[in-house]
């Protein structure tokens, strides 16, 4: 099996150290604070429902509340949570015959992403910081709300963004299409912060994401940023990301892009265009695999929502929370589809996957979301899957300057 993300974090190293001198492409990325997860040997035990009510302590600063700002109230943990009385549960439930594989995640679920069947889950409605499958929402607003042919202008404050960056510039020519494409391949935090611009800014974005996640019915779910860095208040569910990937995962704009394994993205100035390639190992390892979205922070740790397609059947994983130590976060998923597969028809579902939250009788029955954080304020670092990637005509002196710099790329934040 050919390790996709391991590779293309190599050659992200190279292209953002030549492009470290230009203003504005890709900064230097700041000191890691805790760029790795501790190891785990088994799953974190949930059965306490540990996360009913918020995710753990952040292990960094990137929840510091700025001074004469206060945290967001997080959703009140509903009396009945969505999906079904054993989504009520913290600990794992499942099918009868699914056989649920050794993975290192704190929550998850795997469902038929059509039917809204679950076939087995573990803490679905524990609260934890979702890292960049959070970008999930602000695509469905791009889909909805842009043309992807229309031009789109780039700002240096865009292109300088925290974060993982897909390598914009302000002297560039992009349109929606490119910057949505920077988005969903390779996580870039520039193309979230060019693109929640021509959406009415940082301000408007949040406040339209948290609205398009309460309207899914999601019960456990803050947005304090669309990019995914961690901030104040931010957290979701697995259940909730269930919800918000049945729809994602069904979008007729989005889906071409996530089944697209490279697309050739636009230089600027005298910097030529580069492949931009998937970082969704779903799509290069697993049978069927189409659709499939990475996210890590230090807090977060590794997360990931991704989908196959067998014999005309849909099935989608969200994992939360987990290590590498026995297994990439993709392939975590892969071994919960497999199971879900491999499970015997007519079994009895654990739960379903669909709105049930939906206003009554014209009345509006959601929260109103606070204040935002700015996205910007974030700090959180993170797992580099997501920078600028690109085939670009190095000479052979350049090239080994870069391989001498390339041991000191650091970990980008996501």
């Amino acid at each position: 099996m050919v390790d996709w993300l391991g590779v293309r974090a190599s050659r992200v190293g190279l292209v953002a150290l030549l492009s470290a001198g230009t203003v504005g492409l890709v900064p230097p990325a700041p000191p890691a604070t805790a760029a790795t997860p501790a190891p785990r040997s088994t799953a974190p035990d949930t059965s306490g429902c540990p996360h009913r009510e918020r995710p753990e302590a952040a292990a960094d600063t990137s929840e510091v509340v700025a001074p004469g700002s206060s945290t967001p109230t997080p959703p009140p943990a509903p009396s009945k949570p969505a999906g079904g009385q054993k989504m009520a549960e913290c600990g794992i439930v499942a099918e009868d015959g699914f056989v649920v594989p050794d993975i290192l995640a704190s929550a998850w679920i795997v469902y038929d992403l059509d039917s809204g069947e679950v076939f087995a889950t573990k803490d679905p409605h524990g609260r934890y910081r979702p890292a960049s499958v959070i970008k999930g929402l602000l695509a469905l607003e791009v889909a909805e709300r842009l043309k992807l042919d229309d031009p789109a202008p780039v700002s240096l404050d865009s292109a300088e963004a925290e974060g993982s960056a897909v390598g914009i510039h302000p002297e560039g020519t992009y349109t929606v299409r490119d910057l949505l494409n920077g988005l969903l391949l390779a996580s870039g935090n520039d193309a979230a912060h060019a693109l929640a611009q021509l959406l009415g800014g940082d301000a408007d974005t949040l406040k339209a994401i948290n609205a398009r996640a309460r309207s899914l019915g999601t019960q456990d779910t803050y947005a304090a940023t669309y990019s995914g860095l961690d901030a104040p208040g931010m957290q979701t569910s697995a259940y909730d990301l269930a919800l918000i990937y049945q729809q994602v995962f069904s979008n007729e704009v989005l889906l071409p892009i996530f089944a697209t394994d490279h697309v050739d993205f636009p230089g600027w100035g005298d910097r030529p265009g580069y492949e931009l390639w998937n970082d969704n190992g779903l799509l290069y390892n697993t049978e069927g695999g189409f659709a499939g979205k990475t996210g890590y922070t230090d807090d977060a740790r590794h997360t990931f929502a991704g989908a196959v397609e067998r014999d005309g059947r849909r099935i989608a994983a969200i994992v939360l929370d987990t290590t590498v130590d026995k297994g990439r976060a993709w392939e975590q998923a892969e071994a919960l589809i497999d199971a879900a597969y491999a499970t015997p028809e007519g079994s009895e579902p654990v739960g379903s996957v669909r709105n049930s939250l939906k206003p009554a009788d014209g009345q509006d029955s959601v929260r109103e979301v606070t204040s935002p954080t700015r996205d910007a304020d974030a700090h959180s670092t993170g797992l580099g899957s997501g920078v600028v990637t690109g085939t670009l005509a190095l000479s052979l002196t350049a090239l080994a300057v870069l391989v001498v710099a390339g041991v000191a790329f650091a970990v980008r934040r996501r």
